[in-house]
Parts: C-alpha cells; structure tokens; sequence
C-alpha cells in the first residue's frame, strides 16, 4: 500500500511542470485525483496517467480570481469522489513582470494575490467545514523562499507567497480542533530533468546559486518526498511548519 492510499487529493495547478509531478507521485502512492488548473482539456494526458495506475481522476477547470469558478471547483471536487482528505495549494499566476514597492503596477499585485491567497482562501472557506464534520484533513501549500526572505524584483509574487505562508499558520490553528492539519512546504531552485542545465546556468549568473550549501540545482523529483510526507498520515502530529526543500540556500 502507498503512503497515500485512500486518499482522496484536490490538486490545484496541476498544469504546471512541479504540479503534474506531484500528481503524478501522490497517485503512485495511492491517491485519488481531483486536478484542476484554468482549462481542464489541458489536465487529460495527466489524468489518463494517473488512471493508468489504476487511481480516479478527475478534471476541473477553474480561474482563482474568479469568485464563481471557485466555488464551483469546491463543489464539484468534493462530489466528485464523495470527499476531499487533501488538498494541495499550489495555483500559479502567470509569470510575474519585475517590479519593486514602487513600481509594481495595481493589476500585477492583484493577479498575483488573486491567484495565490484569495482563490485558495475562499476554497478554503467552502471545503474546511465539509472536512472537519468528515474527520479532518491534511492541507499542503507550496510556498516560496521570496515569501519568507525578500528577493528584489519579485515584491508581489513573494509578498503573495509570504501571505499564504501566514495563511497556512493560521488554517492550522483555527481548524486543527477539527483535525484538520495544515503544512507548507517551499522548493528552492528547482528543474525539470529537461531543463536542469539551462536553468543552472540562468541562476548561476543571478549568484543565488553561490548561496546555496549544496552548489547546484534540484530537480522536481527532489521536492515530490516532503509533499507526500506532509500529505500522509505520517505526519499525523505535524502542523503549522513549514519544510525548506532548497538545497540549502543561505
């Protein structure tokens, strides 16, 4: 039996390269999939993946700044296999344009708060009552370095980040009487094996990777074991931390 088995996971930007890969290794270790990202017709090699293991998958279009779509995804994820145990919070706006406190234009900070914390917290909203009448859950969100240590250019993306990371505090201590637990955990300079080497030479020029105890970039496949940890019931007595999966970085 997998370390998820049983499990039934909502997946939120399961499009991405790091968010197909966690799908695909919480389905290797037992779970069902409810993968949603902004247009489902994108999810289906994935989700013919995941049944391919022999696990349900589900596939749901939804757009985390649209209030509506949100409470759709929340519905229709915890009817499609009659509950949620986990949900993974890792939806992504699109790639942010640089720009400091001054200069970071109104429609980039709403995108990126859009995106990050308030769709997540409003499927929060509707799925955390449902989860602690049922026993509770496990809720993962993958933060970011930026969010805990300012990284010049990206203010909005990391002031998003640093704010689900508060959100995740507090999701543990208000709901953890009703068994929920709730853990974030925040790659660091991550790859695809595809791309390891351009990217190493990307972030070597940016001198992070000086900055960094082991010297070279991880791979997705590095960071998949801390989220199927906090996912599991292995972590049954663990909530409210967060799991740096960055190398080291300093």
């Amino acid at each position: 039996m997998g370390r998820l088995a049983g499990k039934r996971a909502l997946m939120t930007g399961a499009g991405g390269l790091l968010g197909s890969d966690l799908c695909r290794a919480f389905a290797a270790e037992g779970a069902d999939l409810v993968m949603t990202t902004r247009t489902a017709a994108k999810l289906e090699p994935l989700a013919d993946a995941v049944r391919a293991m022999g696990r349900r998958a589900a596939c749901v279009a939804a757009d985390f700044t649209r209030a509506d779509e949100v409470d759709r995804l929340a519905e229709a994820a915890w009817q499609a296999f009659g509950g949620i145990d986990v949900v993974l919070l890792s939806s992504q706006p699109p790639q942010p344009r640089l720009g400091d406190l001054l200069t970071t234009a109104d429609e980039d900070w709403q995108a990126q708060f859009q995106t990050i914390v308030w769709g997540p917290l409003r499927l929060m909203r509707a799925l955390a009552p449902r989860m602690m009448a049922a026993g509770g859950g496990s809720v993962v969100t993958v933060i970011s370095s930026t969010g805990i240590d300012p990284m010049p250019g990206y203010d909005a993306y990391g002031m998003a980040k640093g704010a689900l990371w508060l959100m995740t505090r507090y999701m543990a201590v208000e709901w953890g009487r009703g068994g929920i637990r709730a853990n974030a955990f925040s790659p660091g300079l991550v790859a695809t094996a595809g791309n390891l080497a351009e990217h190493t030479e990307v972030v070597r020029k940016t001198g992070v990777l000086d900055r960094t105890a082991l010297g070279r970039v991880g791979t997705n496949a590095e960071c998949l074991g801390a989220a199927i940890h906090l996912a599991s019931d292995e972590s049954s007595f663990t909530s409210g931390q967060k799991i740096f999966v960055d190398g080291g970085r300093y």
